[in-house]
């Protein structure tokens, strides 16, 4: 008894040398699995705390490592997360919306930025503006928060989804079939129409904006079992916001060598993203319109009420 006594009097003195009270439970966790969904500008919060090593430090005190994945389509993610192979991914809304539709227990805990995005078109000058794409063909990835934009942008200007050709491509294909002309529109997340404008492939149109939020979605057993790790991992991604925010220039010098991009296209994308989103009642409405619209779609079997069975905001 004197033995166990002594054990627990070291542990408790070791802990709190650390500044924290880690429990068995919560020290217990050899890899945090962290990714994100495809390359985005929406993820950078991601990319500075990944680059500074502030992950790892994190996770130090609990020792704990770090496993990163950059997925490529969101079945794999939804596959990852039920078969407790990932613990936390930055993603759009619409694909977190879709996982938890389909029964994965998962929780949008932040939100690691918003942007403002814009369909791009080709140097057509019979396209002057959203209705001048009826008959046309559009690329979007199928589901996704780019794909809600564009049939949002199509309703507010008196058409549907069936007045033009929606082709569901990756964006490296989608990339392709722009730059050879293939495709008349693309809805994609920067930086990719930042490259077609620099590079004077394509144009923006008036009026052809809508809002994507990405948030920080972990899976519900991870922060249920791990509450002060999972603390511990959004006081990074606040950290790595704020820093982006305090050193912009640097921030895009960093993004710029991590996407193994020019500069000039990061800092073209820049003004359209806020690294300090706000979630109020219209920012909650966006996000419901995107659940609704992907069960309208029948990209889900059910309803989504994201302000319940989703946001779980610290």
């Amino acid at each position: 008894m004197i033995k166990v006594a002594k054990l627990i009097l070291y542990i408790t003195f070791f802990c709190s040398i650390f500044g924290r009270n880690v429990t068995f439970a919560e020290s217990d966790i050899p890899t945090v699995r962290i990714g994100i969904f495809t390359r985005s500008l929406s993820f950078v919060p991601y990319m500075v705390a990944k680059s500074k090593g502030w992950w790892e430090e994190a996770l130090a005190p609990y020792g704990a490592t770090v496993e990163y994945t950059e997925f490529q389509s969101l079945p794999s993610i939804n596959e990852a997360f039920a078969s407790d192979r990932l613990d936390v991914v930055f993603e759009a809304e619409a694909p977190a919306i879709i996982g938890r539709a389909a029964g994965i227990d998962i929780k949008l805990k932040r939100m690691a930025s918003s942007h403002i995005q814009r369909m791009i078109v080709q140097n057509d000058p019979a396209i002057k503006s959203i209705k001048d794409l009826r008959g046309k063909k559009i690329a979007l990835l199928a589901g996704s928060s780019s794909h809600y934009g564009v049939n949002h942008l199509l309703v507010q200007n008196g058409l549907s989804a069936k007045d033009v050709e929606i082709i569901d491509m990756h964006p490296a294909d989608a990339k392709a079939a722009f730059d050879s002309k293939q495709i008349s529109a693309w809805g994609i997340w920067p930086p990719y129409p930042e490259q077609e404008l620099l590079a004077g492939n394509g144009k923006t149109l008036p009026k052809g904006k809508y809002l994507i939020q990405a948030g920080v979605i972990f899976r519900g057993a991870f922060e249920r079992e791990h509450p002060e790790v999972t603390k511990d991992l959004l006081k990074v991604v606040r950290k790595s916001q704020n820093w982006i925010v305090a050193h912009p220039a640097e921030a895009r010098s960093l993004v710029a060598k991590e996407f193994n991009l020019p500069l000039a296209v990061i800092e073209k994308a820049w003004p359209t993203l806020n690294f300090h989103p706000k979630v109020g009642r219209a920012e909650i409405r966006d996000l419901q319109n995107k659940a609704d619209f992907l069960y309208d779609s029948k990209f889900v079997k059910r309803r989504v009420d994201v302000a319940k069975e989703l946001l779980e905001l610290q």
